[in-house]
């Protein structure tokens, strides 16, 4: 057992190296900006953090094969490269499911996993008499088992994460909210504060999978005004409240999702946000929507949630 220090100690500074640290040097000023972050500055993140990634693991695997053969573990140089590759693999494994991202610590704590056990199911498997590869398949095996386990976990922490947020967006939210009254319609997400709020729905549409973002904002001083070459003004022969209303739809550039806004009676606007051009027939989409009350909303999206708590 005198193996399981090394191996913690260099896959915990490993996880820590690459799954915070790194993260947060390359991505952190970006992510911390208050515009958005734009394509490019994230894409160029991303192609830094590829090669200092594999850089840093040619050290960290130096550094593993020096320190492992100190306590005399066998195969030192198979087991080194072995923990490095499993730490790294469980820090980049997708664990994204339908009902969203699990808590940020899944991803550390399965990089933490990979690179103790892995490493540790080769040591054990060369001690008991088996070949190296039969060892490496073992902890190749060891390596599949942990990522299957973590996805399974990952998915009911996420949903009841994302459920418990949209939950509190949904109560916080001063303005006037609206659902989409249609069973093969459902609410994927929702996040915002007190005076804006963005409901994204996944539906169907022509048997096809299409979705739509709602997003609500309170303010008194909007009115309808045309953009050249971007947004149009015209009149809806209902709008919610069952009556003639004026809407902008406004498109960037022909084949780019398009946005539909209007007036909900009293001081808060919607705005309809396709998520795939021309996915949406408007008028048979406004009338699927309803104003509602928050209670209302979470009853019918989260009949399971709903009275619980925030």
């Amino acid at each position: 057992m005198s193996a399981l220090l090394p191996v913690t100690v260099l896959s915990a500074t490993l996880v820590a190296l690459f799954g915070i640290v790194l993260p947060l040097l390359l991505l952190g000023p970006v992510l911390a900006s208050r515009t958005r972050p734009q394509p490019q500055q994230l894409m160029f993140a991303v192609v830094l953090l590829i090669p200092t990634v594999l850089i840093g693991s040619g050290f960290m695997a130096w550094w593993a094969v020096d320190w492992l053969r100190r306590y005399d573990v066998p195969a030192p140089e198979l087991t080194g490269i072995a923990l490095v590759a499993a730490a790294v693999i469980g820090l980049m494994a997708p664990l994204r499911m339908p009902g969203g991202n699990g808590p940020f610590w899944l991803k550390p704590l399965l990089g933490l996993a990979s690179g103790v056990l892995v490493p540790m199911s080769i040591i054990w498997s060369l001690d008991a008499g088996l070949h190296e590869v039969a060892a490496v398949g073992i902890g190749v095996l060891v390596l599949a088992v942990l990522v299957v386990a973590f996805r399974v976990v990952a998915k009911p922490l996420a949903e009841r994460r994302q459920a418990k947020q949209a939950r509190s967006s949904v109560r916080r939210f001063q303005g006037q909210l609206v659902d989409v009254v249609d069973t093969a319609w459902s609410l994927s997400s929702a996040r915002g504060d007190a005076n804006r709020i963005v409901l994204t729905y996944s539906g169907e549409s022509g048997g096809k999978a299409v979705g739509a973002a709602l997003v609500l904002k309170r303010d008194m001083e909007w009115v309808p005004k045309a953009k050249e070459n971007e947004s149009a003004v015209f009149e809806l022969a209902k709008g919610l409240n069952g009556q003639p209303t004026e809407a902008v739809l406004a498109q960037k550039q022909i084949g780019s999702p398009a946005t539909l806004t209007m007036r909900i009676p009293g001081t808060t606007i919607l705005s309809i946000r396709e998520t795939v051009a021309d996915s949406l027939s408007w008028v048979e989409f406004i009338s699927k929507l309803e104003l509602t009350e928050a209670e209302d909303l979470l009853k019918r999206q989260f009949p399971a949630e709903a009275g619980k708590s925030k």
